[in-house]
């Protein structure tokens, strides 16, 4: 996951293929309408995390790239797995060498857009056909100087996990999850007086932090308001304080070791019933089929709203995916492999077989079984919130929103001292980036159109 790597900074039948017309398009087509039957004989790299992101996606892409050698026998597609410890170094060597995989896995907004600044990458444009991109609106969260650059796979959405068997021992409905702040902090106050913790988390490897930033500061700000504090706000400021505030008021409600452990171990924490409740993670469908398998009832909810952004109400989502890289041999055909992760065979088998929600509209949500994932898909039918760690610098949230959180839930941090570490940070950050705040300056006036 694009967020693991910032701690150490830190995915076919032929009629199937056929439906999207590649099977009657000529090899000049570009994604679904590209026919590799007229390539030649022709290898694909292919550089990604597995299942250190996505627990089961391994199996997934495994069978994928069979059925896609099986009808393209002239076709090879090599899926290298690569460490997140490593992942951005090895990028970043492979780039300055002008030579490397074709495909490679990346995370959103800036983490994508970094090596599309570096010369990296190619536009969605460039390898896919216009029906391909349509249909994945969540491109979105890379469109920059007019085109977007990176194709997601899966559709990473966060709510709050619950867990209704500690709700209903603490006095609380399990059917009715608290949906405003002041219920949220009566639901918590609820269970820690029952002698259960409300909330875990584990941020001595910083992660934690980077999630709970990116819900809080969604309901305050919105993506271009974000990408316009990057480039010249306030980070001082009664508005960013507010969110910050909210963090102060759930403090008592946290584990009380939440500097001493990582975030796995808070996850593990909530997945054997010792909490309540927890911001969810990448992986967070799979842990809730294993929990429902050992006898837990689990629920969902959005986090509560305390903000008046535009985008307060709505559930967040995080968009990794692939990029075909500039040192591509046939940008074409890698952008035809992408649209066949993206068949209705292989987006079934994404949701059936490794539990994730394929982000893609031509999806048939019939085949939703999960009362949870059903409830996620309800919710977000008005629209979807980006992943607000996405759209500022790496520095901001590796000094910023991990030394943040750390400090005030673990320690004795103040808000005005928050804000200022928030500050001292960016300030640093401009004064030694003046031609990423160029970059940030057009991301802002194209996002959105």
């Amino acid at each position: 996951m694009r967020m693991l790597d910032r701690l150490k900074r830190v995915g076919l039948a032929a009629a199937l293929l056929s439906a999207l017309g590649a099977g009657s398009a000529s090899a000049d087509g570009l994604g679904s309408a590209y026919d590799p039957a007229g390539a030649g004989k022709a290898t694909l790299t292919l550089w990604w995390l597995g299942n250190q992101e996505v627990p089961g996606i391994e199996d997934w892409m495994k069978e994928s790239i069979a059925l896609y050698q099986k009808k393209y026998p002239n076709i090879t597609v090599n899926a290298v797995l690569q460490s997140t410890d490593t992942y951005t170094t090895i990028q970043g060597t492979a780039c300055k060498g002008g030579t490397g995989p074709d495909l490679w896995y990346n995370w959103g907004g800036i983490w994508s857009l970094e090596q599309v600044w570096g010369g990296c990458t190619v536009p969605n444009e460039e390898a896919l056909s216009a029906e391909d991109i349509k249909a994945v609106p969540t491109v979105a969260s890379t469109r920059w100087n007019g085109k977007t650059w990176l194709y997601p796979v899966d559709a990473r959405i966060y709510p709050v996990i619950y867990n209704k068997t500690l709700f209903a021992k603490a006095g609380l409905d399990p059917a009715k999850p608290p949906q405003s702040w002041a219920e949220f902090i009566a639901a918590a106050d609820n269970l820690k007086k029952a002698g259960i913790d409300p909330l875990v988390v584990g941020l001595k490897d910083g992660f934690g932090g980077e999630m709970l930033a990116a819900a809080f500061q969604a309901q305050v700000y919105t993506v271009p308001e974000l990408l316009q504090m990057t480039i010249g706000g306030d980070f001082t400021d009664a508005k960013w304080k507010s969110w910050i505030e909210k963090v102060h008021e759930l403090k008592p409600y946290f584990n009380n070791d939440t500097n001493s452990i990582n975030f796995g171990d808070g996850l593990g924490r909530f997945q054997q019933g010792q909490a309540a409740m927890i911001f969810a993670a990448p992986g967070f469908q799979q842990m809730i089929v294993e929990m429902e398998k050992g006898g837990a009832e689990v629920g969902i909810m959005k986090v509560p709203v305390f903000g008046t952004g535009k985008e307060a109400g709505l559930l967040y989502m995080d968009t990794p995916g692939f990029q075909v890289t500039s040192f591509a041999q046939n940008k074409a055909l890698a952008g035809n492999f992408l649209a066949f992760l993206h068949t209705q065979d292989r987006m079934k088998a994404l949701y059936g077989n490794v539990g994730d929600l394929p982000n893609d509209s031509r999806w048939d949500t019939s085949q939703i079984t999960r009362p949870t994932d059903k409830q996620l898909m309800e919710w977000t039918k008005p629209g979807v919130s980006f992943y607000r760690a996405n759209f500022y610098p790496t520095d901001m949230d590796v000094n910023g929103n991990f030394v943040v959180f750390q400090g005030i839930l673990g320690g004795d941090m103040t808000v005005d001292q928050a804000a200022a570490t928030y500050q001292d940070v960016i300030t640093k950050w401009r004064s030694l980036h003046a031609d990423e705040i160029a970059n940030y300056k057009t991301w802002a006036d194209s996002f959105g159109q």
